[in-house]
């Protein structure tokens, strides 16, 4: 008879506890919202509030996230799973508090108060320009134009007042007549005028720009400079005359050298000589050498002091 086999019984292991499920980014969701709702409520009763200036501290959600994961980590009946709803939900309420904080700024720029102010203190420099420059009339009524730009560098809602503060711009616009000066120094010798009326008048430009007039036809020399404030005072004329840039216009046109303008000045007489010439001379055309005399006779004697020999018709033979 065959012996019955048996199986050894079968040892049942003791079954771990579950574990926990620990969800990271529950807890700084809930930190987010709290501290999001306390800083909306904040700047309902109190507008000052920058929640801008707030806002550069989100980075410590991430820190919270961090500090999340390593409690949980270190605990071994604990199973870590990211709450990516609640990850989104403080993305969101960071947008909501980012958003809330841009809407005074927005309301101010979009509203013209910011720009209302700028005016105004624009208004008030040249104002107050002008009238430093009535110590010196010669000097006021070589000045055609003059106008300010004011920018307030600045995004923090302290400044109510919108006065010019440091770290904001403030910016000098200047056009001189076109024959106020004869050269560069003369021209250098009145924006150092201008420079000592600024500082007369308590106003610190970030930046000076001066020039005289441009587009009134004809042929003349224009000058420009820009420097700041700072820069000019205490420089001599001769200092400031190397700032200058100089330009040399002709019919509306600004050449880079006096030799390129009159070039295109004899260029127009040429053409306009051989016209005429032509016109008199049953459509016959003078010579190179006639065209050349003559061209340089009429040049001289319109914008220049040498004179040469007069060209007759018969040279042209």
């Amino acid at each position: 008879m065959d012996e019955m086999k048996t199986n050894p019984p079968v040892q049942n292991s003791p079954a771990e506890p579950p574990k926990k499920v620990r969800r990271v980014g529950t807890m700084a969701f809930a930190v987010l919202l709290i501290a999001g709702g306390v800083l909306l409520l904040a700047q309902q009763f109190m507008p000052k509030a920058n929640l801008l200036a707030v806002l550069k501290f989100a980075p410590v959600i991430l820190i919270v996230l961090g500090i999340e994961v390593l409690v949980y980590s270190t605990k071994p009946n604990v199973k870590l799973k990211f709450d990516w709803l609640g990850i989104l939900g403080c993305a969101f309420v960071l947008v909501v508090v980012g958003t809330a904080s841009l809407i005074p700024l927005a309301w101010r720029w979009l509203g013209g108060a910011d720009r209302n102010a700028e005016k105004r203190i624009e208004q008030q420099v040249v104002d107050s320009m002008y009238e430093q420059l009535s110590a010196d009339p010669e000097l006021k009524a070589s000045v055609t134009s003059m106008y300010a730009s004011v920018d307030f560098n600045r995004t923090d809602m302290e400044n109510v007042d919108n006065t010019l503060e440091p770290g904001d711009t403030l910016i000098l616009y200047l056009n001189f007549r076109q024959d106020a000066a004869g050269n560069e120094q003369e021209f250098a010798a009145n924006c150092a005028a201008i420079v000592q009326a600024a500082k007369a008048a308590g106003w610190n430009f970030t930046t000076m720009n001066f020039g005289t007039e441009e587009n009134v036809g004809g042929v003349y020399d224009t000058y420009r400079a820009e420097f700041s404030q700072s820069f000019a005072d205490g420089l001599t004329t001769e200092q400031l005359a190397r700032r200058v840039q100089k330009g040399y216009y002709y019919n509306y046109d600004c050449y880079d050298s006096k030799e390129a303008r009159d070039n295109a000045i004899k260029a127009d007489l040429r053409e306009q000589i051989s016209n005429r010439y032509a016109d008199e001379h049953d459509d016959v055309y003078p010579s190179v050498d006639y065209l050349n005399e003559e061209t340089e006779r009429q040049f001289n004697a319109l914008y220049g002091s040498q004179t040469t020999e007069i060209a007759t018709p018969e040279s042209a033979e």
